[in-house]
């Protein structure tokens, strides 16, 4: 296999997107034509391709974009920047709802992120106070043996030690919730283990969000309290 190597995302802001939708259903591109799917990238990548860019990484075999680590340090920016996105994102699906141009998956699409995000806001709760920083890894589904998602997470602890941030959140999906054990070996703390509703729809099986604490120093701290709630 080639070497993976990290760059900086600025000037590859189009293979980031190009992954995001390729990859959008657990590694696999949606099945249909989403409504108002550019205020939904948006939502999903502005702020790390702008603002925030200075701290992600894309991670290049050869020529082609295989993975990214999307981080952020900035959480008052970004929860500014999301509440202009989520509300432009409500005002042209409504207007695209009242006007009979979104079709009828795009409807049930939207939602269960909607019951997804009450969801997420819920299980943020369960997070410790001093962690604030995240990290958003997604690889291309043919590189799921590790070599890139391990070069993501070392990225990510870098950014959260050069910080000087005390950890780092970041939510993975799974089928049926039992990564749980697996998680342990990446040196993080599953404390939150909720369904995904828009996954397990589009799946058609049971797909569990598990949100993972990582503490870079405490690599290796065996089961915590946290991992038992959760499992």
């Amino acid at each position: 296999m080639s070497e993976v190597r990290l760059v900086p995302i600025r000037g590859r802001e189009h293979q980031v997107r190009e992954l995001f939708w390729s990859t959008l259903t657990i590694g696999e591109p949606l099945k249909f034509d989403l409504s108002c799917a550019k205020h939904y990238e948006n939502l999903s990548l502005e702020w790390y391709l702008t603002s925030g860019s200075a701290d992600c990484a894309i991670a290049m075999v050869g020529d082609k974009a295989v993975g990214y680590c999307l981080v952020c340090t900035d959480n008052e920016s970004f929860k500014k920047s999301q509440k202009t996105l989520v509300v432009r994102l409500l005002v042209f699906c409504a207007v695209a709802l009242i006007s009979f141009r979104m079709n009828l998956k795009s409807c049930r699409f939207f939602w269960y992120r909607l019951k997804d995000s009450f969801t997420i806001m819920r299980t943020r709760k369960d997070l410790p106070t001093d962690v604030v920083m995240h990290a958003h890894l997604n690889v291309h589904h043919s590189y799921h043996d590790g070599s890139v998602s391990l070069k993501l997470r070392g990225h990510a602890d870098s950014v959260c030690e050069n910080r000087g941030a005390l950890g780092y959140f970041g939510e993975m999906n799974a089928v049926g919730g039992k990564r749980i054990v697996s998680l342990r070996r990446v040196g993080g703390a599953v404390v939150a283990n909720s369904k995904n509703h828009t996954f397990s729809w589009l799946t058609g099986q049971e797909i569990h969000r598990l949100t993972l604490v990582r503490r870079p120093e405490r690599v290796g701290v065996g089961d915590t309290k946290t991992e038992q709630k959760a499992a």
